[in-house]
């Protein structure tokens, strides 16, 4: 999904989590991505994604989880071990934002390392340059700690935004999809049905999107139920 526009590229089926894997590093080579910058869920922390991302000529933000436990680990601990040794460089680059989340306050810290040979196996991803930690909290309390690698230069500005721009992702296709095309309610099942029905949602959501009319996905979709015209710009420009 090109995040800047919401319109979704490509699709294809994957045959479990496993196959997910091997699913989007396929898709990645098949696709033009050279100069633009690939943000990717945990599951898609592999070093073989992040060589394949640098060889078609792109960039990597990839989120650290337990699966990949070691990195997580070292890459927390060195987080920890700066702020503890060095403030300067603890807090070179760091911003704070702070906006409304359902109704609460929500205040985000990012924080931006170079990475260092003291994280072990670290040159195992390839061109890797920073790593990032995201301190999300909610009523002044700490809610979630979480962490990414980067092939970028260490830039809080410009990783803050990737990584803002990712989770967006949630609310402009996935809650779009669940909630105005009711995906998860669907009963259609067989064969290829579902399959099928997946690729025309994900289409006529990229339709509603690229035209100008300033409103709601869910807003334009009933607009096109009753209006013969504005039915008729959605589907052919």
């Amino acid at each position: 999904m090109v995040v800047d526009s919401g319109l979704v590229l490509t699709q294809q089926e994957s045959l479990g989590k496993k196959n997910e894997i091997k699913t989007m590093q396929a898709m990645l080579q098949s696709l033009e991505v050279k100069g633009t910058l690939i943000s990717a869920d945990a599951m898609h922390t592999q070093t073989e994604t992040a060589k394949i991302v640098r060889v078609e000529g792109a960039d990597y933000v990839l989120q650290l989880k337990d699966n990949q436990k070691n990195l997580h680990e070292e890459v927390k601990a060195y987080f920890h071990k700066i702020g503890r040794d060095d403030a300067v460089l603890y807090d070179a680059q760091f911003i704070k934002e702070v906006d409304g989340e359902h109704g609460r306050i929500v205040e985000r810290h990012y924080r931006v390392l170079p990475v260092s040979n003291w994280i072990k196996d670290i040159d195992c991803w390839k061109d890797i340059q920073s790593i990032v930690e995201v301190t999300r909290m909610r009523e002044g309390k700490t809610a979630e700690i979480s962490h990414y690698i980067s092939s970028l230069a260490p830039d809080v500005t410009e990783l803050s935004r990737t990584i803002r721009h990712h989770w967006a992702i949630e609310n402009s296709q996935h809650w779009v999809l669940d909630m105005t095309f009711r995906e998860d309610e669907s009963q259609i099942y067989a064969e290829d049905g579902a399959k099928n029905l997946a690729l025309f949602r994900r289409a006529l959501l990229n339709l509603i999107k690229a035209h100008p009319m300033k409103d709601s996905v869910a807003g334009k979709r009933q607009r096109a139920y009753w209006d013969d015209k504005f039915r008729a710009e959605i589907l052919f420009g």
